[in-house]
């Protein structure tokens, strides 16, 4: 193994460390998880990040060891590191794990980079060094790194990932709190092989009313006397204004100066405060968090929060049991709420069933971010050139991200004339009004971006939505069929 090869392990170990910093930021998870693979013990949270203070230093100086001894002329293979029970190990776990995390990751940050900078100056020689581990037995170096430094810091930000994800149990409590408020939407039949999932039935015109509702109706009374405030461009709005006068809290929302005039209307009907502010998810944002500041208002986060996914959540749980031999499932991406939720709910009852994610080719974020592994933003500018206002999210809620990284199989990407030509289909062969955002996971299944194949026989597509402008869905109505001349 030539110097080199060293690059793969230093941008691994950044981008674990990059994802503990977001962990650290957070309140400690509830929950147990398997330290190691094959352990008989569960580990909180705090005994997690115990451990990954601890390890990469003590790897770091085995590793500087075996590499001392073998310059010494010592027979390979030479004698290194531990097992699960050593003292050592046990006693820094117990006495670290009501550490701050915040604390911890500094520790982590150090030894990582100490552990870095030894990788990155190692000669070609010293990647052909072996050493002889207690259990495992003879190892070469890369095979050291491997599993006690990269692969298990990554181990280890992968159980945090799952501490924070949203349960089957959640989930049905959720369709507890909701029931007889949010629709158990049918699915409807479109071919031999293909079902609707239409969520432009719901009261709202939205998936939206089932997270938003369950959100508030979480809420304790205090908390609801306080008021909320969310910042949406129209759908979550409507949900939440909704969910606020059926609950009796007062609701104020924030919206982008272009809001469909629909969904303006609808969060008006419900008595709703309107505050306007720019374009941008991100200004409407920061604007919704000076209001929690300035008034004391609760805030409703569109996707990132385990509310929210749990309620978008029951989406996938009434699609597991009405249909329970479901084979693959495609979804509207936009902040990964409904995605998440979702593919969280699918994976636990019908785990081989594919998950599929559609977004805009002009708002591609989400995607893009899965590729990557790391949450990718794209700019405003970029994703409001597609029409489909509900998705035009800069990026994926950290939250979302976690679930979409460990139950997505995939997301692709649709144009504006398939949306367009996917809801002409669905308003003259289903019957359905359906906006554009909404129309996302049929453009994929007509235009053939999410084939189809030999076997997914029971496929679900969910229709997120059909708030849409009347004179917009008049032009799109009246317009060419794709692949066809306009005149």
């Amino acid at each position: 193994m030539s110097a080199p090869s060293a690059a793969p392990y230093l941008a691994r170990l950044a981008a674990a460390e990059r994802r503990l910093v977001e962990h650290a930021a957070r309140p400690l998870p509830a929950g147990l998880t398997d330290p190691d693979p094959g352990a008989s013990e569960r580990w909180e949270a705090g005994q997690v990040w115990a451990h990954l203070a601890e390890f990469p230093g003590y790897w770091h100086e085995q590793i500087r060891k075996l590499l001392a001894a073998r310059a010494r002329g010592a027979a390979e293979p030479i004698p290194f590191g531990r097992g699960r029970a050593d003292p050592g190990r046990i006693e820094a776990i117990e006495r670290e794990r009501r550490t701050d995390p915040a604390e911890l990751l500094r520790r982590v940050t150090s030894q990582v980079a100490e552990i870095s900078e030894l990788l990155r100056g190692l000669p070609d020689g010293a990647w052909a060094a072996r050493g002889l581990h207690p259990t495992l037995g003879e190892m070469t170096m890369p095979a050291i790194v491997e599993r006690f430094v990269v692969g298990h810091l990554e181990e280890h930000a992968a159980q945090l990932d799952g501490l924070e994800l949203v349960t089957i149990d959640e989930i049905r409590a959720a369709a507890l709190r909701i029931r007889g408020v949010a629709l158990h939407t049918p699915l409807l039949r479109w071919d031999d092989r293909t079902w609707l999932k239409p969520e432009s039935l719901q009261p709202v015109g939205a998936f939206k009313m089932r997270g938003a509702y369950n959100a508030v109706a979480s809420l304790t009374d205090a908390e609801r006397t306080r008021g909320v405030v969310t910042y949406s461009s129209g759908n979550h709005a409507q949900a939440v204004a909704r969910a606020a006068r059926l609950l009796g809290a007062r609701a104020t929302i924030v919206m982008p100066e272009d809001a469909p005039p629909v969904k303006v209307e609808g969060v008006r009907r419900d008595g709703a405060e309107i505050v306007f502010a720019g374009l941008s998810g991100e200004e409407r944002h920061r604007v919704a968090l000076e209001l929690v500041e300035r008034d004391g208002r609760v805030m409703i986060e569109p996707y990132d929060d385990r509310r929210i996914i749990a309620g978008q959540g029951t989406c996938g749980l009434e699609i597991a049991e009405d249909l329970p031999e479901v084979t693959s499932v495609l979804i509207p991406v936009s902040g990964g709420g409904l995605s998440a939720g979702i593919a969280s709910a699918i994976k636990a009852l019908a785990p081989s069933a594919r998950v599929i994610g559609v977004e805009p080719e002009l708002a591609a974020d989400a995607r893009e971010s899965l590729a990557t592994g790391e949450i990718v933003r794209w700019d405003g500018s970029l994703t409001t050139r597609t029409m489909a206002d509900g998705l035009r999210v800069e990026k994926l809620g950290w939250l979302p991200f976690l679930h979409l990284r460990r139950f997505m199989d995939e997301i692709v990407t649709v144009s504006e004339a398939q949306m367009a030509e996917a809801m002409r289909q669905l308003a003259t062969r289903a019957r359905l009004v359906v906006e554009p955002s909404g129309a996302a996971g049929m453009a994929a299944h007509l235009s053939g971006a999410a084939p189809q194949p030999d076997g997914d026989d029971h496929r679900v597509i969910v229709i997120s939505g059909g708030n849409v402008d009347p004179v917009k869905f008049a032009e799109i109505l009246a317009g060419p069929t794709v692949g066809q001349p306009s005149g």
